[in-house]
């Protein structure tokens, strides 16, 4: 997976308005309903720069990196789906804030998502988008210790987990054809 920082100085070279993490919540969300790279920039930059832009191409080489590392991911039978946030280095309150931008970032991907209506989420979907909307909010203001960290990282693996499962709920996987 792509280093953090490295996504966040190509979206801050664009003029994003988003950061690493809420812009790959999306890019997972709109993903499931099988999004190209295009219409996630479009979600992700307010202004698209010009085709002769050679700065800005190197910065939009980064983002389709990106996107391609997590199609890549979020369709893998292995489940080796990645969350792009903060590094554990970071401060303990920017990866709380990085982790609720990207389930801000994928609830809000998920809103403008065609695939995912009322009717097209089974309860366990629903159950894992009323999670995700209760993790965008969470406070960054907790202190750091051992048994914050041991939350943290469980919680992070229950949003993979249920965006994963979010996906497979709206694209099921087709069994292989067994030859006779």
């Amino acid at each position: 997976m792509l280093d953090f920082d490295l996504v966040q100085s190509a979206l801050e070279r664009l003029d994003a308005t988003v950061d690493a993490s809420e812009a790959h919540g999306t890019l997972c969300a709109l993903l499931i309903d099988n999004t190209d790279f295009a219409s996630w920039l479009a979600h992700t930059l307010d202004d698209l720069p010009d085709k002769g832009n050679v700065l800005a191409a190197e910065q939009l080489g980064v983002l389709e990196q990106l996107f391609e590392q997590t199609l890549t991911q979020i369709s893998d039978v292995d489940l080796n789906l990645q969350l792009l946030l903060p590094d554990e280095a970071e401060d303990f309150g920017l990866r709380l804030l990085g982790l609720s931008g990207w389930c801000q970032g994928f609830l809000y991907g998920i809103g403008v998502n065609s695939a995912t209506t009322e009717e097209s989420l089974d309860d366990e979907s629903r159950e894992c988008l009323s999670d995700l909307t209760e993790i965008s909010k969470l406070s960054h203001d907790a202190e750091a210790s051992e048994e914050a960290e041991l939350q943290f990282a469980e919680i992070v693996e229950h949003v993979r987990m249920s965006t994963l499962m979010l996906n497979e709920s709206l694209n099921p996987l087709k069994p292989a054809s067994t030859v006779h």
